[in-house]
């Protein structure tokens, strides 16, 4: 059994501690009687007791404190003894020691035997013999039943002052959680005459002198009220865990090499640009996509231009982060290979916002190019934290040099002058521009305290190139690569356009290609021939839209504007729905007016049908068979009347008043032909 072990009695809950052995013998002593004094048990005594824990944990004693001063007391009031600590579990030798101990110390008997009995009893240590000042006192524990206030006198003041009880502080923690840690924070002075206010209404007889001071609410305050359970309690949750919420991790932790997470986002440039044909011209401001990469904090890819935030703007700027940027760079004048924007790939997984990729369209991503996608949580704008911050970071790298730069609200004011009018930049100078900052960052940037991985060497330097190259060679290996066009291409949207024999329609717009006509999809003929198809089209180009005549194929036909749709040449896609609209519109409203005349012309046709059978006598004056027989011979009549009423000639008066005989030749008599005369052939030429 070791010395000072504490052990548990079987029965009862006497605890003793070890204090000497002679390999026979143990001396121990109870720890909890006040009045204890060492005795022996045997070995096998023991047996029967367990171990335990001890109940008197060494205190930590800081040095220069009472409590040491008081263990230094003690220590050396006890050296005596403690030099034959042997000697001392004799009654007669220990009492003879504790005497010569009183006589050398100067102390009390009784001071003595207590520390002695401490020093056993609570482990054999110097700091066992300091006293336990923690458990003096109430800290922290608030004093409300009390009749007189705390505190210092009033020395200028009149009164006595407020006294807190349970009562009064009710009143505070209502002022303080209805006013103070709601919404923005307000002057200490409103949530004191708040306070006040419900004083009095509660103790109407209250006097001025017993009112609550802000001394006493400013105290009740920082002791019952933590600051960032206060802050927490102020701002909205979203607000709490994006600008407050303590930050335990960073957003390459679970990245393990280049390509496994871009992050992509956009913001309008604070920077107004002119037109590049015309430099009087100011076009406004741009729009930036960022594509960058989370382990290696390279950028992969951008977007520049007048285009709003949208998917088709996104699908391009993830065009140009997954295809080369040699042939990018060259249109611009600037000449780099590979090995200086090496961000070439597709990667495994794409983070952005609830925006333009929280649709039906980013399922592209997905389906086509296997990428994983993700979105952030609404109004999170940290959990892509690495791509939103470099915003403010470029743009301050080139805003003391350019002009046309969006002041704040509360800048310095500019005499009247409109920042506007400063701008110089054109579209094609500005993105050259930008390009040469993301040049600068990916191979020269040193981001700091980036958060390297125990496997990755200590001579690697923290720039975004290296750390790519570092990660293609040791992690990830290289991207998935992919054709630039074809990726743009699956990157539009796609909506299931029908197929008939005037074409390929998609919105109400029709489209033809050489392909489907040499398929014979468009022959006016009965045949099996595909009735609806996937079509990828740019929503700011109805000139053109691009289907796959396989399914999960690479292979894309591109299929032309149909002259049948013309009018929507060179117009997208909202413009062509706007005038569908107002087509619509036209026709719906001719389609009313035509049904409002209608009902006239059934009204005239009506009293014509009406009048027109009151003009027949009731009973006709020739038999039917005559009437029959007559019909060629009233026709001819009736077409010399109109004739001579439409002529352009004056009319004959000899001829008008005789009237010639119908002779009949009874032998060559025929059939009357009831047929309508055909001019046509009479004005045709008399030879075949």
């Amino acid at each position: 059994m070791q010395i000072n072990t504490v052990l548990q009695a079987p029965v009862s809950e006497q605890r003793i501690r070890v204090l000497f052995t002679n390999l026979e013998n143990y001396q121990v002593i109870d720890v909890d009687d006040q009045n204890a004094w060492p005795f022996t048990l045997t070995s096998e005594e023991l047996e029967d007791f367990q171990e335990t824990t001890d109940p008197f944990p060494i205190p930590s004693v800081q040095e220069g404190t009472l409590a040491a001063q008081k263990r230094d007391e003690a220590v050396s009031a006890l050296k005596p003894l403690l030099e034959k600590h042997e000697a001392l579990f004799e009654k007669k030798t220990r009492n003879e020691l504790i005497r010569l101990a009183v006589e050398q110390s100067g102390r009390p008997r009784l001071f003595i035997v207590r520390a002695l009995r401490r020093f056993w009893q609570r482990g054999m240590s110097p700091n066992a013999l300091a006293p336990d000042y923690q458990q003096c006192g109430g800290s922290g524990k608030p004093r409300r039943n009390l009749d007189k206030k705390l505190g210092r006198k009033r020395s200028v003041s009149p009164g006595e002052g407020l006294v807190v009880t349970e009562d009064v502080a009710d009143i505070f923690r209502t002022a303080i959680e209805t006013s103070y840690l709601v919404g923005k924070p307000v002057p200490m002075s409103v949530v004191l005459n708040k306070a006040n206010g419900l004083l009095r209404s509660r103790y109407p007889d209250i006097t001025p002198g017993r009112l609550a001071t802000r001394g006493q609410l400013q105290y009740f305050y920082s002791k019952n009220y933590r600051k960032h359970e206060a802050e927490k309690r102020r701002m909205p949750a979203r607000a709490y865990d994006k600008d407050i919420k303590p930050l335990i991790s960073t957003a390459a932790t679970n990245n393990f090499g280049p390509g496994a997470r871009y992050e992509i986002d956009a913001t309008i440039v604070d920077l107004y640009l002119v037109s590049d044909e015309d430099p009087e011209k100011i076009v406004g401001r741009p729009v930036l996509y960022l594509v960058k990469d989370v382990f290696s904090r390279m950028i992969a890819g951008m977007y520049i231009g007048f285009e709003t935030p949208s998917w088709v703007t996104a699908g391009m700027a993830l065009a140009n982060a997954f295809c080369s940027k040699v042939e990018y760079c060259a249109r611009y004048g600037i000449e780099i290979t590979d090995s200086d924007w090496p961000a070439v790939g597709i990667p495994a997984s794409i983070l952005a916002d609830r925006g333009e990729l929280l649709s039906r369209q980013a399922d592209t991503l997905v389906n086509r190019f296997g990428i994983q996608l993700s979105n952030t949580r609404a109004y999170r704008g940290d959990d892509k934290g690495i791509c939103e911050r470099h915003f403010n970071t470029i743009q301050a790298e080139f805003k003391p040099y350019v002009g046309g730069v969006v002041e704040p609200v509360n800048g310095k004011k500019r005499t009247g002058k409109r920042y506007e009018l400063d701008a110089e930049l054109g579209l094609s100078a500005f993105t050259e521009m930008m390009i040469h900052l993301v040049l600068r960052h990916n191979t020269s940037h040193v981001v700091k305290d980036y958060d390297f991985a125990p496997d990755m060497p200590n001579d690697l330097a923290a720039v975004p190139i290296a750390l790519w190259n570092w990660g293609v060679s040791n992690r990830t290996g290289k991207l998935r690569t992919c054709d630039e066009r074809l990726a743009r291409i699956n990157l539009l949207p796609n909506e299931t356009a029908t197929i008939s024999e005037v074409g390929i329609k998609l919105r109400g717009i029709n489209y033809t290609c050489q392909e489907a006509l040499k398929a014979g999809w468009f022959d006016r003929i009965k045949q099996n021939r595909p009735t609806k198809i996937e079509a990828a089209f740019d929503p700011r180009n109805t000139n053109e839209i691009f289907i796959r005549p396989v399914a999960g194929d690479d292979e894309y036909w591109v299929c032309d504007l149909s002259d049948r749709s013309r009018s929507y040449r060179g117009m997208t896609f909202v413009e062509a729905a706007q005038k569908q609209y107002e087509r619509k519109r036209a026709q719906a409203s001719a389609k009313q007016r035509a049904d409002y005349s209608s009902i006239d012309t059934l009204d005239a046709i009506d009293h014509i049908v009406q009048r027109e059978p009151a003009k027949k006598p009731s009973k006709p004056s020739l038999p039917a068979s005559r009437r029959l027989m007559g019909i060629r011979d009233n026709r001819r009549d009736e077409l010399a009347a109109e004739r001579q009423r439409t002529s352009l000639s004056k009319p004959d008066s000899a001829s008008s008043t005789g009237h010639k005989a119908l002779v009949i030749d009874i032998k060559t008599r025929s059939e009357p032909c009831l047929d309508y005369p055909d001019l046509d052939s009479f004005l045709e030429d008399g030879d075949d």
